[in-house]
């Protein structure tokens, strides 16, 4: 009974090293750049994929800011006073507030006062 034990967990060693299938995130990258490479998705969809994929690996104070810190831009504020604010801080979006800093009323990508 062991031996059957033994030879099957041998056989399902065997059968993961030749499936073809990825067994962890590196594998599922690595499947990813080869469809790349072979033309089956473009870059931009590779990064988009790989980007998703190592999401999990970030930890929030990666991708946020603590709301003490935060930045924002008055919706009245010109142009003339917002840039330099967003040079300074060097986010790509920004908190558009109304009254007070409560009233979130929009977005304001960095990258739309390249425009």
């Amino acid at each position: 009974m062991s031996e059957d034990n033994g030879t099957g967990r041998w056989f399902k060693r065997l059968t993961e090293t030749f499936s073809g299938e990825p067994k962890d995130l590196e594998d599922l990258l690595e499947v990813i750049t080869h469809a790349r490479e072979r033309g089956i998705i473009n870059q931009d969809a590779s990064e988009m994929l790989e980007g998703v994929l190592r999401v999990a690996e970030l930890q929030v104070r990666d991708i946020m800011v603590a709301r003490s810190q935060m930045v924002v831009v008055s919706r009245d504020d010109p142009p003339e006073k917002i840039l330099p604010a967003v040079i300074e801080a060097g986010h790509s979006r920004y908190p558009v507030i109304g009254e007070d800093r409560d009233q979130v009323v929009g977005i304001l990508l960095a990258k739309d006062l390249l425009r």
